[in-house]
């Protein structure tokens, strides 16, 4: 599902391949390493492969790759999409790129990038709406659901076409019908995307991490970055301690939230909220609940379940001064991402969904604070487990989910 890029090198100027996913731009020639950051969606084009002399315009498509959840009363719905459509209102236009995004090399969309671009108009929550109505293959759920688009990716992909009296597709020169498009509505392309340093704003040392991770650490200085427009962020990691040695560390993201139209603060309530089979003791009254979702890539239907069994346990997970020299799981869940998933976590929470649904109706869940949780995980012959949770997660399943 990973689509292609041609990037020139900001430094030496050579072109690059990069994966769609990648965040971390490595060049072989001149070997500069450094963080790819986007204020807002990322956005990319299809390059034109005629020429016409009618004026270039590129027309946006949102594009969403990842999990899609539907959580009726009584069944749990999930796939794997790569979806895309078309994020103007104008019916002269093709409503997908259909596998065009997937199947053909992309570029970033930079200042220099020529032509006019068309801004969105139709927001990407109307979007995701649209494709959790009825998944691909699946039968439509009626009734109440809860339901969530959790993306590694949520991009723009614009599309280019030639306008002079008639629209014509600039990649296979196709007539698309009369003019429709109001040049006076585009704009020069956008440029929302900057590159910054990997080197330790703390120390200067070079940042270590996989490609594709949101998160690099500073073997030098014990510190982790986050990458953003100035270069690194820093954020402090928790480490779950374990009697065993660790082969590896996964990451999740510890995540709390405020609850409207119904209350969810304490160990309490989540038990009263959920109806889970567990005694209501002194202490949960007083004990804040967050959720724990993975940080990475995984099926739909292991993310669910490693989110409620993680939740259910809430580690206590400290800061560490020195940061293990064990592998770390990249980070490839951005948090906006993980809080989406939330009401789908909810939902497998609970027994019996029949019982919650009107509990929630009408509330929903506001993000709060986020940490990024490291548990340890020791190697088996084809499984990584977890010892202190008794939880192990296919070897198999860890490595299909770099590709998906």
């Amino acid at each position: 599902m990973t689509g292609h890029l041609s990037h020139q090198c900001p430094q030496c100027g050579a072109p690059v391949a990069l994966e769609e996913t990648d965040r971390i731009f490595s060049c072989p020639f001149c070997q500069v390493r450094l963080f790819i950051h986007s204020s807002g969606p990322f956005e990319y084009r299809l390059k034109p492969r005629i020429s016409h002399p009618g004026t270039l315009i590129h027309v946006p498509y949102w594009r969403f790759r990842g999990n899609a959840f539907v959580l009726g009363p009584q069944n749990t719905q999930h796939k794997i999409l790569d979806s895309n459509l078309l994020a103007v209102d104008n019916p002269a236009l093709p409503p997908s790129l259909g596998l065009r995004a997937q199947a053909m090399e992309l570029s970033f969309v930079e200042p220099t990038t020529e032509g006019l671009f068309l801004p969105p108009t139709i927001p990407s929550a109307d979007f995701k709406s649209r494709l959790l109505r009825a998944l691909p293959g699946l039968p439509a759920q009626r009734g109440p659901k809860l339901t969530a688009c959790v993306g590694d990716n949520l991009s723009l992909v614009y599309q280019p076409v030639f306008q002079s009296h008639e629209l014509v597709d600039a990649i296979t020169g196709e007539h698309l019908g009369p003019a429709s498009i109001d040049p006076s509505e585009a704009q020069k392309a956008p440029g929302n995307l900057k590159f910054s340093s990997t080197l330790c704003p703390k120390c200067g040392w070079d940042l270590i991490g996989d490609r594709q991770s949101l998160v690099q650490t500073c073997p030098h200085c014990d510190t982790a970055w986050e990458p953003g427009p100035e270069g690194g962020q820093p954020i402090t990691p928790h480490f779950l301690h374990t009697q065993e040695k660790p082969d590896i560390y996964l990451p999740f993201w510890n995540l709390s939230v405020q609850a409207r139209g119904f209350r969810l603060q304490t160990w309490a309530d989540l038990i009263r909220l959920t109806n889970l089979p567990r005694a209501l003791l002194p202490w949960m009254e007083s004990t804040a609940f967050s959720f724990r979702v993975p940080a990475f890539k995984i099926r739909p239907g292991l993310f669910l379940n490693l989110s409620a069994q993680v939740s259910l346990y809430q580690p206590e997970a400290p800061a560490l001064e020195i940061l293990p020299r064990t592998p770390l799981h990249p980070v490839t869940l951005p948090r906006e991402e993980a809080f989406q998933a939330l009401p789908v976590v909810l939902g497998r929470l609970a027994p019996a969904r029949k019982n919650l649904f009107p509990k929630i109706q009408g509330g929903s869940l506001r993000a709060g604070e986020a940490s990024i949780e490291y548990l340890p995980f020791v190697e088996g012959p084809r499984e990584f487990v977890q010892p202190e949770m008794n939880m192990a997660i296919q070897k198999n399943a860890l490595f299909w989910s770099t590709t998906l």
